[in-house]
């Protein structure tokens, strides 16, 4: 998707939480989500304990980590109003947790926008694999960072 040239857009923060907990949920804010998806406009309702996506919307591919990984994803909206998320490719973790290669955002086809990123960092403790949508929020090592957009930024903020 081209940044300076998308008419894909979203117009309504969209208050992403839930990304903490035991469960493989997530919420919206209480307000519906206004976006437009090639110049066409559309509506989503307020979300409230939706199952989170299990695979990455471009791939078909789980989307896992394990010790010393991580990874940014996008969390966006198709034109029928599913929550969808596509990952950037997984890059290794200093022993302090910091990210040595800075991850880039997935290519994302333009039948779908983003209106979330979401910073997964699987520290030195992780256990074993952790799969994104199936694996819990709150699992030993996992850290989260999650950041509301109305259109793609250059670059994710990792820190």
């Amino acid at each position: 998707m081209d940044r300076l040239n998308s008419t894909n857009l979203v117009t309504t923060k969209a208050g992403l939480t839930g990304i903490s907990g035991g469960a493989t949920t997530f919420s919206t804010g209480a307000a519906a989500q206004s976006y437009s998806i090639g110049g066409k406009a559309y509506s989503k309702a307020q979300v409230s304990g939706g199952t989170t996506p299990t695979t990455d919307a471009v791939s078909g591919s789980a989307i896992t980590l394990i010790a010393n990984q991580g990874l940014v994803a996008l969390w966006c909206l198709d034109a029928s109003g599913n929550v969808k998320v596509a990952a950037g490719g997984v890059q290794s973790l200093d022993n302090a947790g910091n990210f040595l290669i800075p991850p880039a955002f997935p290519a994302l086809p333009d039948t779908l926008v983003p209106f979330a990123y979401h910073v997964v960092k699987g520290g030195s403790t992780t256990s074993g694999t952790w799969t994104f949508g199936s694996s819990n929020w709150n699992s030993t090592g996992l850290s989260h960072s999650v950041v509301d957009i109305m259109t793609l930024p250059d670059r994710p903020q990792t820190a």
